[in-house]
């Protein structure tokens, strides 16, 4: 799901922000902008059409994919890296969103990278 292009511009840094970023959460990332977070979710959703925990949660689960991908590092550790606390939600909505559980999703990626190169 990608959102329309916001016109204001501290929706359009805090999407920036997100995908550098996406650990950072809502409150902090509405006092970068001065905005409460009621009203920056609420002018998130007017500017994109999207609701900003979804598009905060796909950044993480891209940011996720990523870490998985590139790294070794404990899939718990990815998991805190991208923002998330909780193993067992994040784990869900990785599996929804990849079709595959986070630890699945590095071997095949791992398969892939290894069938590519010897190819």
């Amino acid at each position: 799901m990608s959102p329309s292009p916001p016109k204001d511009r501290r929706i359009e840094k805090i999407m920036q922000i997100l995908e550098r970023y996406p650990a950072k959460d809502v409150r902090e990332l509405g006092r970068l902008v001065n905005l409460s977070t009621s009203r920056l979710q609420h002018l998130f959703k007017a500017q994109t059409g999207s609701r900003m925990n979804d598009y905060l949660l796909e950044c993480r689960l891209q940011a996720a994919a990523r870490l998985l991908k590139s790294t070794e590092l404990r899939i718990k550790e990815v998991t805190y890296r991208t923002g998330s606390r909780h193993s067992s939600s994040f784990d869900r909505a990785f599996k929804k969103r990849f079709a595959l559980g986070p630890a699945e999703y590095r071997k095949a990626q791992q398969l892939l990278l290894k069938n590519s190169s010897s190819g």
